[in-house]
């Protein structure tokens, strides 16, 4: 019984159908979606109650510049959705299934996360941000960018990733490790997020100083970085034989 409900998990053919149709219909959504922005119809924000001098605002640069991206991102994030489905169709897993229903509104977010981030840097760094001039070709880029971000998803993860490591970068204390048995120290350093780096060994002075930690690179106190590796020795049984004493 067990074994049937497995199989039937791992080769859920409808729930499989579900996702792949949802896909196809936002697919036709922002697809439609696209095409309203660029002749600047704006059904959508007419029907919740944009009129006159409101609906002049959305017919500026920089809202088309956004909408693109967000709708690329969108339009990224279904076909990537569906390159999966289609792709794991015969062992489709139902508990994945909320994942296509995210992926074309979490590809919109990342692309317009990463137009925020480029349109910031470009300004910081003394360029025009305000792309005063932009046309076709750069509504076309921004509309190919979000694309790219909403397809390739989990790559944009792993950037923005290393952005937030870099901008909020935390240093706390090495930790003391010395005087540890080796595992209580290792799972002392895990437990402060660092990593535990390289372990080399030296001989023990006394047999109660076996299998302890007696140095550490960065020492304690040292501020360092989540994440970064610290460094033990341990005391280890010599192999060699106290010779014996004279007399």
């Amino acid at each position: 019984m067990s074994g049937k409900k497995s199989s039937d998990n791992l080769n859920d053919s409808g729930t499989a159908n579900a996702a792949i149709l949802y896909l196809l219909f936002t697919l036709g959504f922002f697809s439609w979606l696209l095409f309203d922005t660029w002749v600047n119809a704006h059904t959508l924000f007419r029907v919740v109650g944009y009129w006159g001098d409101q609906l002049e605002l959305l017919k500026t640069e920089l809202f088309h510049l956004v909408a693109y991206t967000v709708i690329g991102g969108a339009i990224g994030g279904i076909i990537n959705g569906l390159r999966s489905a289609l792709l794991y169709y015969g062992t489709f897993n139902r508990h994945y299934f909320w994942k296509y229903i995210a992926a074309p509104w979490m590809g919109a977010a990342l692309a317009l996360i990463g137009f925020a981030i480029l349109r910031s840097t470009v300004a910081i760094f003394g360029g025009d941000g305000s792309n005063a001039a932009a046309g076709t070709p750069q509504f076309l880029a921004n509309f190919g960018l979000g694309a790219l971000a909403g397809y390739g998803s989990k790559d944009v993860f792993i950037w923005l990733d290393e952005q937030v490591s870099k901008l909020f970068a935390v240093k706390k204390p090495t930790p003391d490790v010395t005087g540890q048995p080796q595992p209580v120290a290792e799972s002392q350093i895990q437990s402060g997020k660092l990593a535990v780096g390289a372990t080399a060994t030296t001989p023990a002075k006394t047999p109660e100083e076996e299998g302890v930690v007696v140095d550490q690179v960065p020492a304690a106190g040292t501020p360092i970085d989540l994440g970064k590796s610290v460094d033990i020795v341990v005391a280890a049984k010599s192999d060699g034989e106290t010779p014996p004493a004279d007399g």
